[in-house]
């Protein structure tokens, strides 16, 4: 009897392991800022914890389908590269001759001195949200908590898909809030084009210098994206014009033909 009670409990066990995993691939709904392989440049001046005035540039190169990748330009502190795939990421110095693993519980530190965080580039690579609450009656989707990050609790929204006030809340204890203003089409994808940054202890502001699209870099993905040139229509003045039968010749052509005859 007790040898088909442990079988009846073994089955059970077996039976839920499948409802458990749907359940555990459902604890993540990524909510990402653009879903197309995007190149977007943006810069940023901060002043910061200690009342110094920095300055940033990066470069975020999102990838649908690889690893996303930032160049970290810094005025006061070396300059990187962070490059993610969501379960594991690193940072390069000195252009790839020095790399650094990291780990969640870093994504914590700033970024040189300015008041981002690495954790903020995770979250634009990967947006790692918790799903809603389908137990909850009431559910508000401008409360968004995330998954992963070690220094974010929630991010609230006023509206989506083009909020212009954010509030963002985590283990400093200290809210941060975000103004976004002129939301814009780069490359076919909807991005603010300015956003103000202000906190107790730090303020600032961010804004994109430039977009494109993915397939800008793929001929050299070492080199940085180039507008194209834009050719603009001959003027038919100065284009070959088509005439039917024997070419005429100029009346004022004839006559310094007919003068040097002579």
């Amino acid at each position: 009897m007790i040898k088909g009670a442990k079988q009846t409990i073994l089955a059970i066990c077996i039976s839920t392991i499948p409802i458990l995993a749907q359940n555990a691939k459902q604890t993540v709904c990524p909510r990402l800022l653009t879903n197309s392989s995007i190149i977007v440049n943006i810069n940023g001046k901060f002043v910061n914890e200690e009342r110094n005035r920095t300055s940033v540039s990066i470069e975020w190169r999102h990838h649908s389908d690889a690893l996303d990748t930032f160049f970290v330009n810094l005025n006061d502190s070396p300059s990187f590269s962070y490059i993610t795939a969501g379960k594991f990421r690193y940072m390069e110095f000195e252009e790839g001759k020095v790399k650094r693993q990291l780990g969640l519980h870093h994504l914590r530190e700033n970024i040189g001195k300015t008041p981002l965080k690495l954790d903020d580039l995770e979250l634009l690579a990967n947006g790692y949200f918790k799903c809603p609450d389908s137990t909850k009656q009431e559910i508000n989707n401008n409360v968004l908590a995330t998954a992963a990050s070690n220094t974010w609790w929630s991010v609230v929204v006023d509206s989506l898909p083009t909020p212009e006030k954010v509030v963002m809340r985590g283990v400093t204890k200290k809210p941060r809030y975000f103004s976004l203003a002129n939301w814009k089409a780069y490359a076919g994808e909807m991005l603010p084009t300015l956003a103000s940054i202000s906190s107790e202890d730090y303020s600032g502001s961010l804004w994109i210098q430039s977009a494109y699209p993915k397939k800008a870099l793929e001929a050299d993905p070492l080199q940085k994206p180039v507008k194209p040139k834009i050719l603009l229509p001959v003027p038919k003045l100065f284009g070959k014009i088509t005439v039917e039968g024997e070419r005429k010749i100029p009346l004022i052509l004839k006559l310094n033909q007919k003068l040097l005859s002579e």
